[in-house]
């Protein structure tokens, strides 16, 4: 798997952290991204064999039929697809993994906790595990727990995806309101993936709450020169170029907003000149 389809399907859109599942069935976003985010099916060396590999080839089958409807929006026939899965092999951490991520995306909160605790009670390693019911500790505010689920799938030797983790920890430890540990998980996520416009993007945010403008600026000049500018980039951007006095990039990017996203609400906010509007901004 490329970083691209890393980015796009965890969650994530470049913005922000947040959407609900960030890999496999390509919800999460930081502010939401947010993984997305970042979700996945699990790594091959953490998910246990049920002991009959065409029992897991069959539930495989089964999940990308899963996959499939939940992202035509048939999540109750997805969660049916993924209980057919686990007829055919009990203990298959995947199949697991994916039930709590759609229950989650339903708000069936208790049970996607349990869909999850039962994944990692067969797999207590499983990163892709650790890592999602991270973000789901993480979206309940439960940030503690979140943080212990986040450094534990980080801890996992032979990972492959340590920095979907650290754009996730970011983000979640952004909200817990600790910018100075935000900035730091992040600088290590970007120090991995320098061409993931989800890290540029929240560690620009992080910088920029924390009055670091020119740093701030570096990053969110990534994001907004290439392919993956959005409405909300050109707006964190434009905030952090006004404060750092920099009035090139600030009229680039009003106009690229004004003109690629004229009905947003950050086009909006800038036609009204409402740049001190907190509710712009993820929290």
């Amino acid at each position: 798997m490329s970083k691209q389809t890393r980015w796009t399907e965890g969650g994530c859109s470049a913005w922000p952290l947040l959407s609900i599942l960030m890999l496999t069935l390509a919800l999460l976003q930081l502010g939401g991204c947010a993984g997305n985010t970042a979700l996945s099916n699990g790594s091959a060396n953490s998910t246990p064999s049920t002991g009959s590999a065409e029992a897991d080839k069959n539930a495989q089958i089964r999940l990308e039929l899963a996959e499939g409807y939940y992202q035509r929006g048939q999540a109750e026939v997805a969660l049916s697809e993924v209980a057919k899965a686990l007829d055919q092999a009990p203990d298959y951490v995947p199949a697991y993994t994916m039930q709590a991520l759609i229950q989650m995306s339903l708000g069936q909160n208790p049970q996607a906790e349990q869909s999850f605790r039962k994944a990692l009670s067969i797999a207590p390693s499983n990163a892709d595990a650790l890592h999602n019911y991270g973000w789901f500790l993480c979206a309940n505010r439960r940030y503690p727990e979140s943080f212990a689920m986040f450094r534990r799938a980080l801890a996992v030797p032979g990972y492959r995806y340590p920095e979907r983790t650290d754009l996730a920890y970011g983000v979640c430890q952004y909200r817990d309101g600790d910018l100075a540990a935000a900035e730091k998980t992040l600088r290590a996520g970007f120090a991995l993936d320098p061409a993931n416009p989800a890290l540029s993007t929240n560690l620009a945010l992080v910088l920029y709450r924390q009055s670091k403008f020119k740093d701030a600026l570096f990053y969110i000049q990534r994001v907004n020169s290439g392919q993956y500018a959005s409405a909300q980039s050109l707006w964190v951007g434009i905030l952090i170029a006004r404060r750092a006095g920099d009035t090139l990039d600030t009229n680039t990017w009003t106009t690229q907003l004004e003109q690629r996203f004229p009905d947003s609400r950050e086009a909006i906010a800038v036609q009204q000149g409402r740049f001190d509007d907190p509710s712009l901004l993820p929290r």
